[in-house]
C-alpha cells in the first residue's frame, strides 16, 4: 500500500485560502509549506511529495510553475485549486493533474490525498468549461503520467 504524502507545498497568493488549506492539511497530519508567489516557490530548497497550486499568481501561473518544479524534481505530483475562469489555462492544468475549484472547499483535496487508490468524481463549478463531473485517479503514479 502506498503511503500518504507527508511534505506538501501550497502555492497560493490569497492569505485566507493559504491559511485555511494549511490548517486543514496540518490537522490531517501533513507537513505544509506555503509559497505566495512563483518566485517564492522556486526559491524553496527542499522537495515535496505533493503540491497544490493556484492558477492565477501575482508573478506567473500555476501551470508553468508546476511544470518547472516537476521538471526539477522538487514536486512529483500536483493538483490545482483555483477560481480561474480562463478556459485555456484550465485545459492546460487538466493535462497535468486534477483541477479542483475553490468554490468546492478543501474537502476534495483531503479526499484526493486520503484515497490515492480510488477513482473519485469531483463536480466542476459553473465556471469550469465542462459541466460534467471529472473523474481522476489520485495516485502519484497516475498524476506523474499526466505530466508527460
Amino acid at each position: 500500500m502506498q503511503s500518504l504524502p507527508q511534505r506538501l507545498l501550497v502555492v497560493e497568493d490569497d492569505v485566507t485560502v493559504a491559511r485555511a488549506l494549511s490548517r486543514t492539511l496540518a490537522r490531517a497530519g501533513f507537513s505544509v509549506a506555503i509559497a505566495r508567489s512563483c518566485s517564492a516557490a522556486r526559491s524553496l530548497a527542499q522537495s515535496f511529495d505533493f503540491a497544490i497550486f493556484d492558477l492565477d499568481l501575482p508573478d506567473g501561473n500555476g501551470v508553468d510553475l508546476a511544470r518547472a518544479l516537476m521538471k526539477s524534481g522538487k514536486v512529483p505530483s500536483v493538483v490545482f485549486f483555483t477560481s480561474s475562469t480562463d478556459p485555456a489555462l484550465l485545459a492546460r492544468a487538466r493535462r497535468m493533474g486534477p483541477v479542483l475549484m475553490k468554490s468546492l472547499g478543501t474537502s476534495p483535496i483531503l479526499d484526493l490525498l486520503a484515497s490515492p487508490h480510488e477513482t473519485t468524481d469531483v463536480p466542476q463549478s459553473g465556471t469550469a468549461p465542462s459541466p460534467r463531473a471529472e473523474s481522476y485517479r489520485a495516485s502519484s503514479s497516475s498524476l506523474r503520467s499526466r505530466a508527460r
